[in-house]
């Protein structure tokens, strides 16, 4: 369609109206959203005990896996930038600055993390968890030689992360499960 021609010029000039309260035309027989009694949550039915322990092991295992994938960004950008700061071009304050901005994240991450350790003290399974974590942490304390190095760190984390999700999914099937059982 060519701004030009007569018949872009006979559009229908109208504004829309904002804020949901004119119908689009077609739509009138419609009820009024607005007006519908606010549905209450529907109350969570209670599966068990072992339905909730394996619910919370699967968000905090949910929770670990976020925390770890947050850790190469800042890793990558510590490296990065100590590389940048060893040039004799590079703008010292500045790179210092970051440098210590992108150390707080790191150290902040750590720290969750750490505190995140004794979930893997109670659930013998997640021996595997624990280990690598632990490996995780000493790696992101230590500093970045190479490229290589970065990119090992790098691989770490994303096995973990790959090994929780499928934990996760044999998590999720044993819940459901449990939750077909209970139903009938």
């Amino acid at each position: 369609m060519e701004p030009t021609e007569n018949s872009f010029q006979t559009l229908e000039n109208t504004p829309v109206p904002l804020g949901g309260t004119v119908i689009p035309k077609g739509l009138e027989g419609e009820a009024n959203w607005q007006d519908q009694p606010i549905q209450p949550e529907s109350e969570k039915v209670d599966y068990g005990e072992e339905y909730n322990e394996i619910e919370k092991l699967r968000e905090e295992l949910g929770n670990v896996k976020k925390i770890v994938s947050l850790l190469p960004a800042e890793i990558e950008a510590i490296f990065k930038v100590e590389t940048v700061l060893n040039t004799p071009i590079a703008d010292k304050v500045k790179l210092e600055n970051q440098m210590k901005g992108n150390v707080a994240k790191r150290d902040e991450i750590l720290t969750q993390l750490q505190n995140l350790l004794p979930l893997f003290e109670k659930h013998t399974e997640t021996k595997f968890y624990k280990d690598n974590i632990e490996e995780i942490i000493k790696q992101s304390k230590a500093k970045i030689l190479t490229k290589d190095d970065n990119f090992n760190f790098g691989v770490l984390c994303k096995k973990v992360t790959m090994m929780i999700f499928k934990d996760q999914k044999t998590l999720l099937d044993k819940m459901k499960a449990i939750k077909k059982s209970k139903t009938g």
